[in-house]
């Protein structure tokens, strides 16, 4: 039976694993966020470019390209990664792939290693992120509950606005500023990273209708 996600409130997950006051530390001006799901919907659907490239690869690429038609930066940043990747074959680009996050930990997609390190408050954070999981499709089987495509599905599933939007705005972004900030040299996938992050800014600005999270 799917898990109640009302189960999980932000005060338990706040309580367990502090993303809240981490946020405020780092930018005192956030506080209470909200985020409605239709506003979600299209940061999710970066979920599956920023999985490991198999052979849907390509499909998913031109139907991520139309579903941001006239979406700002994020379409922007995304027409960039698609010209610089065009011409590489599937193997490259696994490889590219692996190189940028697989061996590579200071960029990897887990969220909260890049929000708490090692620190017991990342237990906490998995621990209440697998219980607000529970068996929703969000591709968790083979991945931790922080990977961020299994947290970009979760933020169109969940049903309270408010958790929504803090698991967005003191979460997910400020994790993926961090990875985007530890890439060394030029990488397309900063490109995809900054695409993701900017149709995810918009939507949280938009519905808080507040001065801009990205600086």
């Amino acid at each position: 039976m799917q898990t109640e996600l009302t189960q999980l409130t932000r005060e338990k997950l706040s309580a367990a694993s502090d993303p809240v006051q981490y946020a405020r530390s780092h930018t005192p001006d956030i506080e209470d966020i909200y985020l409605g799901k239709a506003a979600a919907e299209t940061p999710a659907k970066f979920a599956d470019i920023l999985e490991y490239p198999d052979e849907g690869w390509q499909w998913r690429i031109e139907k991520l390209s139309e579903d941001l038609a006239d979406t700002g930066d994020a379409a922007g940043y995304f027409k960039s990664f698609c010209e610089k990747t065009r011409s590489m074959t599937l193997i490259e680009l696994q490889e590219l792939y692996a190189q940028s996050f697989d061996l590579n930990p200071n960029c990897a997609l887990e969220i909260g290693y890049h929000l708490f390190g090692e620190d017991y408050k990342r237990g906490a954070f998995l621990a209440n992120l697998r219980e607000t999981e529970g068996d929703l499709p969000l591709g968790q089987d083979q991945q931790l509950p922080d990977y961020l495509p299994v947290l970009l599905r979760l933020l169109a599933h969940l049903g309270d606005d408010e958790l929504r939007g803090s698991l967005a705005g003191h979460c997910v972004i400020p994790g993926v500023k961090k990875i985007i900030t530890a890439f060394k040299g030029a990488n397309p996938y900063v490109d995809l990273l900054n695409a993701a992050l900017s149709a995810l800014t918009q939507a949280v600005n938009k519905e808080n209708d507040r001065v801009p999270i990205i600086d």
